[in-house]
């Protein structure tokens, strides 16, 4: 990995630095105080760095090493840049994710002469070669299914504008929903193949209507399919280049873009349009505190997220607008920490299962000590209802007693829940848990603990002491009540989620969220084109799609398995063919 000399890598080892301080000094510390150290800490580090003083790039994410910008550009921050080649271009597509990849081809297909700027070294590095799979409306896989469908463009529009109290561009969302077929044919004709099903959670369209899409096809051979689709339009891909500015010109249009390359040759690639979908900025601890308002949030994946946000930055130095809303589509399969060597990500149980307790439904607790949410949302809804509290109240904290490990770790959650009164009609998800019973908590437990971010004591007062959880033990005493009583009168958990708290010893598991990607950034219109911060006019040349474009997302994500990944192809779909138009207008 190449030396980094970020505000977000400074920041982290100055977290890192003001953590292992607290735990030296051995004072107990009430949960904002302590927040509040950590972060003066990693400010001072920062000599108070502004959100502005931001990083080019990250580090490398899950084998995708990527161009650095900071060191790779000439000169200092204000300085032009001094581009040592020039290729020209009708379009520059800004990354090669979900959105961009569709954008790369479509734009080709429609005749323009396309290069594509990924900073990952290998069609590997995107997110978008690993999703599950979209969410579309009126495709030939649906149309097929037993039954056929019943799902409309209608259907799905209403419920996600309701879901989001109309926050996204309706005329954008609707057209997005209209051209989702053709997307997802678009993904057919290079090799993808689709088996439409139920998520794991309970769902607004399933059955009679459906619309998940999942992909059949292997991580590696999607990224084959990529690679063939390219080549096969003649796409020029430049991997390990990342941008550092756009072009623009003396009125006010985007005429290309200046990047860096893995040598370090500073390039412009003069174009006609160009379309940024890089794919947001998780991988940008600043971004995150400036949008999110936290520096918490870790990447599902593992690693460093490659995504740092250089598109929007890039945007809004050009003069356009940002949205309002931001947000991320969480990971829903467990609770993370920087200092975990194995935190839970994707779909698998083979890493510490003692961060299922995170999203497992049981007590759930703040800084302070104090419950802060349904926690029965977390197991049901961890990617839409549940997601927002657990940003807001990062870190949170699962406490549970020795029954409920030994529950866990012998019967697993589902016999452990349908014994207390779940059912098929009324816990959909539980069939998601039959036999995915956590035979290595006691191991992964002490493995928490060796890395700090678990904790075991014989009473609830030195429990609460370690995390500076001063409500606890009240907080247990009340909780206890409820399980008592069968009925939460605090949040109207499910009762099957009241697991008392009254076993010794006792555990508490400190968490962080992970996320597939973040949501918010830049404004944009029903053609994808990027609206400038004065007059909310488009500014010429320059469109964004996927999760750069700050448009279509909402904050909870969406509770339609794949909209995620759905919007991003989609809009990518019209990016691409509204630039195209453009060049022949």
């Amino acid at each position: 990995m190449e030396k980094q000399d970020s505000g977000e890598i400074r920041a982290d080892e100055a977290g890192r630095e003001a953590h292992e301080a607290v735990r030296a000094e051995g004072t107990p510390r009430r949960g904002m105080d302590r927040r509040n150290f950590l972060k003066g800490a990693a400010l001072s580090a920062l000599g108070v760095a502004s959100a502005g003083a931001l990083a080019a790039c990250a580090p490398q994410q899950n084998g995708g090493k990527a161009a650095d910008a900071s060191d790779g550009a000439k000169g200092g921050e204000d300085e032009p840049f001094k581009a040592e080649e020039t290729v020209d271009a009708d379009v520059v597509v800004v990354g090669c994710g979900a959105a961009g990849f569709m954008a790369a081809l479509r734009a080709s297909k429609g005749g323009a002469n396309v290069v594509v700027l990924e900073k990952g070294d290998s069609m590997a590095a995107p997110n978008g070669i690993y999703v599950s799979g979209p969410f579309a409306v009126g495709t030939d896989v649906l149309q097929n299914k037993p039954g056929g469908t019943t799902l409309t463009v209608d259907d799905a529009f209403y419920h996600v504008m309701e879901y989001s109290h109309w926050t996204p561009n309706p005329a954008l969302m609707r057209r997005c929903l209209e051209t989702s077929a053709d997307a997802v044919a678009q993904l057919e004709k290079i090799g993808y193949t689709f088996e439409e099903k139920n998520f794991r959670f309970e769902t607004p369209f399933m059955g009679e209507k459906g619309g998940f899409h999942a992909i059949t096809n292997a991580s590696d051979e999607r990224a084959k399919l990529w690679e063939q689709a390219l080549a096969d339009h003649n796409v020029d891909v430049r991997f390990s280049t990342a941008l550092v500015s756009l072009a623009t010109g003396d009125d006010g249009s985007v005429t290309g873009v200046n990047a860096v390359e893995k040598d370090k040759k500073n390039i412009t690639f003069n174009a006609k349009a160009v379309i940024l979908a890089a794919g947001g900025y998780l991988g940008n601890r600043d971004l995150q505190e400036r949008f999110l308002h936290t520096r918490k949030l870790n990447v599902a994946r593992g690693g460093d997220s490659i995504c740092t946000g250089d598109t929007i930055l890039a945007a809004e130095k050009a003069g356009a607008a940002l949205e309002k809303t931001y947000g991320y589509c969480p990971c829903e399969y467990g609770g993370t920490h920087a200092n975990a060597s194995r935190p839970a990500k994707q779909d698998k149980f083979d890493q510490n299962t003692a961060f299922k307790f995170g999203l497992y439904g049981c007590l759930l607790v703040d800084a302070e000590g104090k419950r802060f949410i349904n926690e029965g949302l977390l197991c049901d809804y961890p990617m839409s209802y549940g997601s927002e509290q657990i940003l807001k109240n990062s870190p949170w904290y699962a406490v549970v007693d020795q029954a409920y490990v030994d529950a866990m770790s012998t019967q697993g959650l589902y016999n452990y829940t349908t014994a207390k009164g779940a059912t098929e009609d009324t816990w959909f998800i539980g069939n998601y848990f039959k036999d995915r019973i956590l035979e290595n908590l006691p191991a992964d437990i002490e493995e928490g603990i060796e890395e700090g971010w678990c904790f075991k004591a014989d009473t609830l007062e030195e429990l609460a002491e370690h995390f500076g959880l001063d409500e606890l033990p009240q907080t247990v005493a009340q909780y206890n009540e409820f399980c008592d009583a069968g009925a939460d009168a605090e949040f109207g958990a499910n009762p099957w989620y009241l697991s008392k708290v009254a076993t010794p010893p006792f555990y508490v598991t400190e968490n962080e969220p992970s996320a597939w990607s973040t949501f918010g950034g830049i404004r944009i219109d029903d053609c994808c084109r990027v609206l400038a911060a004065e007059t909310n006019d488009p500014i010429p040349g320059l469109y964004a799609a996927g999760t750069d474009a700050g448009s279509l997302y909402y904050s909870p994500y969406y509770d339609i398995p794949g909209y995620c990944y759905g919007l991003c192809i989609d809009s990518g779909y019209i990016a691409a063919e509204e630039a195209v138009a453009a060049l022949k207008a």
